[in-house]
């Protein structure tokens, strides 16, 4: 459940030739082996820098939807202990290759009801979860993200801290819209294509990923469908207390300010009651 891409750069055209093979079936199976490329310029950071502010020095953390491991390693750097969970077996294999061996790694789907079990996820004893790049996003429906606010909650001991963000109505509604962008990196181009719809509240993304893989010099060609739901404050006030969680902020972009209309991503900050 990894977050997809952040704001668009301006549309170009695909370079060289291509094969319209489409390999990619599952979100993530052939972005992973360019996302850290592609997501180059986030504050990755900064978020790690908020994270590591407001939870307890060499805390045992887990990464909700790691990705390729970046904010892991962050939060390692600053002397956390980290596990990681993703649903994608293609990102969680680029996390392996950036982590130190040994790192607690877990694939799994958490829209659905998860086990607090495994290799270094047993004793739900972690002292603060991170759900980072908009992923909480993915969890479209009242049930998936009642599911993952569970998971999160019975990870945690009592008085655990957990971090997160969310694009708000404004970015999937007004930045992403119904749209369509791209951009060539030379071995890889892309061409994404938006599709937003009101009733659902949600906005769908139609990837073609074009990757230079081919002896002849040419391109391969991918796709991938990902869609997101905007939640507002309310609803996430509601899913939070159902799980247990009480709200100790909310702010502009993992800064210090509050949401405004025109925040594009809200950072959360729940704390897990001690019952």
């Amino acid at each position: 459940m990894t977050a997809p891409l952040d704001t668009p750069t301006p549309a170009r055209e695909p370079a060289d030739t291509c094969d319209a093979s489409e390999a990619a079936r599952e979100p993530y199976d052939a972005l992973a082996a360019v996302y850290d490329r592609w997501t180059v310029a986030n504050d990755y950071p900064g978020w790690a820098a908020f994270v590591d502010a407001r939870i307890p020095a060499a805390s045992r953390v887990l990464d909700v939807c790691c990705g390729t491991g970046t904010m892991a390693e962050l939060l390692l750097a600053a002397g956390h202990r980290v596990s990681g969970i993703d649903r994608s077996a293609a990102m969680l294999r680029q996390a392996r290759r950036r982590l130190p061996v040994g790192t607690p790694l877990r694939q799994a789907d958490l829209a659905g009801p998860v086990r607090v079990d495994g290799a270094g996820f047993a004793d739900a004893g972690f002292d603060a979860a991170v759900c980072c790049f908009d992923s909480v996003n993915y969890f479209r429906t009242d049930e998936a993200i009642g599911n993952l606010f569970a998971f999160v909650s019975a990870s945690l001991r009592p008085g655990g801290w957990f971090v997160f963000d969310v694009n708000t109505r404004r970015k999937l509604e007004d930045v992403f819209g119904s749209s369509h962008y791209g951009d060539d990196a030379g071995d890889f181009a892309y061409v994404w294509r938006n599709r937003y719809s009101a009733q659902r509240r949600s906005c769908e993304f139609a990837i073609s990923l074009f990757v230079a893989d081919r002896p002849d010099g040419g391109f391969t060609r991918h796709t991938e469908s990902h869609e997101q739901r905007w939640f507002d404050q309310s609803e996430l006030r509601g899913f939070a207390a159902a799980a247990g969680f009480t709200v100790d902020a909310v702010t502009d972009d993992y800064g210090e300010g509050l949401p405004t209309e025109q925040t594009l991503r809200e950072s959360w900050v729940l704390r897990r009651g001690d019952g």
